[in-house]
């Protein structure tokens, strides 16, 4: 009788949690537009440590790889500072949207950044440009500022079938998308690989 009772007791709970986890889905796809409506970025989310994925250190690696220890960087949504222990950069400023650390500089990519970019030869976008809703005013500050070198990853459209909504991405642009972007500023790849389905992309700025 007891094995019974435990039986139907974990089926209940296993219903009980995925109906948990449904709510929990439709939540985030409520928020996830209205968020895209309104133009604003997921503090909340992004606030908890625990939304860091420690899968992400092994992406920022890849895109570490493009860069020498000697150039000037930027690393907009620099979360846990990965990509400083990988490289051991000279020059290196981390930004977030919230302060981790106390070297943490405050930036929100769906404001007008007001950082000033022309003192880094090197920006790094790792996994960020999902949530930003204007990927073109990012470019533009970025070309601007005469910034030579962009690593950056994107899930794009056309090859990630994921819900772009339960996820919390903010835009949604194919690879030919971004391509048009990047020509449209003047940056050409030089590098090009995929990782996890995510497409990571090595720009050098044309001058």
């Amino acid at each position: 009788m007891s094995n019974i009772i435990k039986k139907v007791s974990n089926k209940l709970k296993n219903v009980i949690n995925g109906f948990k986890h449904n709510k929990r889905l439709k939540q985030r796809e409520k928020v996830n537009k209205y968020l895209i409506e309104t133009r604003q970025t997921d503090l909340n989310r992004w606030k908890k440590n625990n939304e860091l994925d420690e899968l992400w250190n092994e992406r920022t690696a890849i895109l570490g790889g493009y860069i020498s220890k000697q150039s000037k960087i930027i690393e907009f949504g620099a979360g846990n500072m990965f990509l400083k222990t990988f490289l051991n950069p000279i020059d290196y400023t981390p930004t977030d949207i919230v302060k981790r650390f106390e070297e943490t500089v405050v930036c929100d990519l769906n404001k007008p950044i007001i950082i000033d970019l022309s003192k880094y030869d090197t920006a790094v976008l790792s996994g960020v440009l999902e949530y930003v809703h204007n990927i073109d005013a990012v470019f533009e500050q970025l070309e601007k500022n005469h910034v030579k070198q962009v690593v950056l990853s994107y899930c794009c459209s056309d090859l990630v079938s994921l819900s772009r909504d339960l996820n919390g991405w903010l835009s949604d642009l194919s690879k030919s998308d971004l391509q048009e972007v990047f020509n449209t500023y003047n940056y050409k790849v030089k590098d090009y690989q995929e990782w996890q389905n995510q497409s990571i992309f090595n720009l050098n700025l044309n001058v």
